[in-house]
């Protein structure tokens, strides 16, 4: 999208200026004459503010979009229409980028596009979970009703994902700061240390010896390990874009000790959840497994999913096709089977996923609780032992005398 400026006299001969987003010079045009503008001048805007800039970087925050499809929402259904409610949270954000991506899409929609199609021209911003929804949503004529249910449906997501990142980040702390010790430990200490030890001419236990060897290539050499790290982390991404490696890895993240289940509760959560939304909003079942699908981070279970919608199409319920992929537990397909019986696929799927929300919920808040001893015993005996190994020396040099 190109950001263009304008001047020009409306239908009436009343002065006109401003800016819009176009994809070309003739789309700009175009946009101010579906407005019956006369344009009188139109360039292109080359230099970007800062704050835009900064927020474009930044993106729009899962929140932002949350607010904005509540908001969009509730006006709706009030009686105010779509463009004169999208202008009104143009003006209340304070996402600089976010702003100038509702005004396209004013635009847009004043020009005659609907409104999945003026979504479809921001997939950075929304997903295609969203725009699928808000097609379903236009085609039925219950707009407000799926913008309600996909922002509750998003803050339910973006509070579970927040609670299992909370529970983790006291751990994270700590050990970042444990690293931060060690650094800070064979950086500046240990050298001074060394230095005094040589004056001193200290015989040195091969633990120290071993400890101002490593501290001494570690001040020389720091930017060639930093660029190591890089290069490593750089070499892991790529390596992970190939299928093979990336399904290799994500099986044996599922077969970590309590981290596995975990991480396989994470995304049942996010599956079922996403997938009950979707078929309670008349979305057709294989078109929603296939979005569904790409809630699934891992690929193990991604590659079930996708076969699962295979069998589907085949013809097999979805309990049967569910139960034929050992990731998914047997009560999964088995509360399924009752659902399709019953009619009420979409509530089964939603009980389901509360139950493995409440479940990674009480896990993480377990293991967060088990790790922050450990840590901290580990982060006690790591400076112990550098203490230690540091004191050693001149314990050996005083009993001397």
């Amino acid at each position: 999208m190109k950001t263009f400026k304008y001047t020009g006299v409306d239908s009436d001969g009343l002065p006109q200026s401003g800016q819009l987003q176009a994809v070309s010079r003739q789309q700009a045009i175009n946009i101010l004459k579906s407005r019956n503008y006369i344009v009188t001048k139109l360039e292109e805007k080359t230099t970007t503010d800062v704050g835009e800039f900064l927020a474009k970087i930044k993106g729009v925050p899962k929140r932002e979009i949350v607010v904005f499809s509540r908001q969009l929402g509730t006006m709706i259904g009030a009686g105010l229409p779509i463009n004169q409610a999208m202008k009104i949270l143009a003006g209340q954000t304070t996402n600089a980028y976010f702003a100038g991506v509702i005004t396209d899409m004013i635009q847009q929609i004043d020009g005659g596009t609907s409104f999945h199609e003026a979504l479809a021209a921001h997939p950075k911003v929304f997903d295609r979970l969203y725009l699928s929804l808000i097609e379903a949503g236009e085609a039925s004529g219950n707009l407000e009703v799926i913008l309600s249910r996909l922002s509750e449906t998003m803050e339910a997501e973006e509070n579970f994902k927040g609670k299992v990142k909370g529970a983790m980040i006291y751990p994270v702390i700590i050990i970042v700061v444990m690293i931060a010790v060690l650094l800070v430990m064979f950086i500046f200490v240990i050298p001074q240390m060394a230095g005094m030890y040589e004056d001193m001419g200290a015989e040195l236990p091969i633990v120290t010896k071993l400890m101002i060897q490593f501290s001494d290539l570690l001040v020389k050499t720091w930017y060639l390990m930093l660029l190591g790290i890089v290069a490593f982390i750089v070499g892991l991404k790529k390596l992970m874009k190939r299928p093979a490696v990336a399904k290799a890895w994500a099986k044996l993240m599922l077969k970590m000790p309590v981290f596995g289940s975990l991480i396989a509760q994470v995304q049942l959560t996010s599956f079922t959840r996403t997938l009950s939304m979707l078929v309670k909003s008349g979305i057709p079942l294989l078109n929603a497994l296939d979005i569904s699908k790409e809630t699934l981070g891992n690929m193990i279970f991604r590659s079930a999913a996708e076969e699962a919608a295979v069998q589907v199409e085949k013809g097999k319920p979805l309990a049967d096709a569910f139960k034929m992929h050992k990731e998914f537990p047997p009560l999964l397909s088995e509360m399924l089977a009752v659902g399709e019986q019953t009619g009420k696929v979409d509530e089964v799927l939603l009980k389901i996923s509360k139950y493995y929300e409440s479940e990674a919920s009480r896990k993480t808040e377990n293991l967060a609780s088990a790790i922050e001893p450990i840590v901290m015993v580990l982060l006690g005996v790591m400076v112990g032992f550098l203490v230690v190994a540091l004191i050693l020396p001149i314990y050996s040099l005083t009993s001397q005398f």
